[in-house]
């Protein structure tokens, strides 16, 4: 697991380790400029270059881990939630959305892997269509879930609210403590204001 989580920390900045441009390039150019070169000769020394620099249709390997780097990240602490959130997340509802999550989050990453592994230039456009359908509706019910659970949690402290101010004041506090009590419980709530 450590060995993972480093490789996919450092996997979105292996791009930089790449030169942005074969030093060839430089050369190849200070000899057009100083006329060692035919504009022919280096156009046909330029796109050799270029052939032989392209890795898995990128046109080098600085711009391959640049497109896969993300999304390697994504996959391994997408696949980490979904391997440790069962074990700490007690409340069955947020369980149930850090699930749904991590799913998303698993579903994004693997997308963007293949894509960059694709031995075609692009998906298909009905693919991606279908891609972002799926995903925005696992995200709207992700939000809903959140709002179902934000509300539930509202009632409920409402309902302990009640129970504290109602019906504690009236069945478990005498009458003589029940001017102290509505006092403090005066003073409480003016301090979270």
């Amino acid at each position: 697991m450590i060995i993972g989580a480093v490789f996919a920390c450092t996997a979105p900045f292996i791009h930089i380790f790449y030169p942005k441009k074969h030093a060839q390039f430089a050369i190849y150019e200070k000899q057009l400029e100083q006329r060692e070169l035919s504009t022919k000769g280096y156009d046909l020394k330029v796109e050799n270059l270029k052939a032989s620099e392209k890795f898995i249709g990128f046109t080098n390997i600085r711009k391959f881990w640049y497109a896969i780097g993300k999304p390697i990240a994504m996959l391994y602490f997408s696949l980490l939630l979904v391997y440790i959130y069962p074990f700490i997340i007690l409340d069955k509802h947020i369980r149930w959305v850090a699930g749904i999550s991590a799913s998303l989050f698993l579903f994004i990453s693997i997308y963007f892997i293949v894509w960059t592994l694709w031995p075609r230039q692009d998906f298909p456009k009905h693919l991606y269509y279908w891609a972002i359908g799926l995903v925005a509706l696992v995200g709207t019910v992700i939000s809903a879930l959140i709002n179902s659970y934000h509300i539930k949690r509202q009632k409920n402290l409402h309902s302990w609210l009640y129970f504290v101010i109602r019906d504690i004041k009236r069945k478990y506090i005498s009458a003589e403590d029940k001017e102290q009590f509505v006092r403090d419980y005066t003073d409480q709530i003016e301090k979270l204001r």
